[in-house]
């Protein structure tokens, strides 16, 4: 996982920090997201996937950086919401064919509003590559479980499953975190090593879990939902753009319990299979809870499902080249998503009151770009 947090120090850039800053901080990512388009179904194909990512990374390694300085003091914000120094903590969950820093830019505007963000990669097979340290601190790789085979041919009980996984990791996250927080963990369960490796003291008595959020993309979003059903530790949450076909009956009637829950859409991701879904947990969640539940449904409008990660930011002028860009321009409609998001935290996460750095500049000209979808029998809170 990668942790983004506030601080008050200034941006710093090292030559030794580079490898850490990268968006693809590895090769092996490129050769994720090649395999995409050439699936690894042979070994010459994976050989020619693996020549082409070690030709075409020197190009991406330097250059696509994250806006974020490394291992920095944490801010602590003079406001009223801050005890002991303690911090709201945002847990981000990637779509499909993604991994950790896909939402890079989401994941740092959120923190730099004062909130702890993890980016969790998961280990279902749905990350475009995945790492992790087994036992013994060695450092090992799960390929994306379905490069072979169609989107659309893969059994949904089998992307079901993998839902069910990224609930469990997401709830192994939060426990993590808590015995960090606890002072639980020593050093030597750390098995990232140089300089980069995070001191476990560093976040020992700054996490608030009262205020915990889950917040998630496409496969992510559903995951959040799910996540939301059957763990009470999270407090509200944003589900950008869900996938919806993988989310079982009990988790619509469970209709993620009853936090605040924000559906923002992007308008071309609005499939009638996914209408029909998202009506279907609409329905569910106001026969359940009415109108205690707080459910905002916010669409994008001349915006597409890509627009909500890193890629239309990284790839601009070439997706505008080749007539692939969305009509809303992409930094504006960044902008939006992290405005929309931050406002619904700022209302739904935390206590009335709370003032800066959490306070958001609402812009009057975003409710022309944001379509308010209406919600059956429940409390729809203000919004733009």
């Amino acid at each position: 996982m990668r942790v983004f947090y506030p601080t008050a120090s200034k941006k710093t850039w090292s030559i030794l920090e580079v490898k850490y800053r990268s968006w693809l901080p590895n090769v092996d990512y490129l050769s994720g997201f090649l395999s995409k388009a050439l699936p690894l179904t042979t070994g010459f194909r994976r050989f020619v996937v693996l020549v082409i990512s070690y030709l075409l990374y020197p190009f991406f390694y330097p250059f696509l950086q994250t806006q974020a300085s490394v291992k920095q003091p944490l801010l602590v914000p003079e406001c009223s919401l801050i005890k002991e120094g303690r911090l709201p903590v945002v847990i981000f969950s990637h779509g499909m064919w993604a991994c950790r820093t896909t939402y890079t830019a989401t994941c740092i505007d959120i923190a730099s509003h004062g909130y702890i963000v993890v980016a969790v990669e998961h280990l279902d097979g749905s990350a475009v590559i995945a790492q992790y340290h087994d036992h013994q601190g060695k450092r090992r790789w799960v390929e994306h479980a379905f490069s072979d085979v169609d989107f659309n041919e893969v059994p949904m009980s089998d992307r079901s499953r993998q839902l069910r996984q990224r609930v469990e990791e997401i709830q192994k996250t939060v426990e993590v975190l808590q015995a960090l927080d606890q002072g639980l963990l020593s050093q030597k369960s750390n098995a990232i090593k140089g300089r980069t490796s995070l001191d476990v003291k560093f976040l020992q008595g700054r996490m608030n879990f009262d205020y915990l959020a889950i917040h998630g993309h496409s496969f992510g979003a559903a995951t959040a939902i799910s996540v939301c059903c059957v763990d009470e530790r999270f407090k509200c949450c944003i589900a950008e753009d869900v996938w919806w076909a993988p989310v079982e009956k009990a988790d619509y009637e469970r209709a993620a319990s009853n936090v605040p829950v924000l559906l923002l859409n992007t308008e071309h991701f609005n499939g009638k299979e996914l209408q029909n879904s998202r009506n279907k947990f609409l329905r569910a969640r106001a026969q359940l809870h009415g109108e205690s539940a707080t459910t905002e449904l916010l669409t994008m409008k001349g915006t597409s499902h890509e627009d909500q990660s890193d890629f239309p930011l990284l790839f601009a002028k070439a997706l505008k080249r080749a007539g692939k860009a969305s009509k809303l321009d992409v930094r504006n409609a960044k902008d939006i998503n992290s405005r929309a998001c931050l406002d619904f935290y700022l209302r739904n996460l935390l206590p009335p009151g709370t003032g800066a750095p959490y306070l958001v500049d609402v812009v009057k000209e975003d409710g022309e770009h944001l379509e308010v979808g209406k919600i059956p029998h429940s409390k729809l809170s203000t919004v733009v």
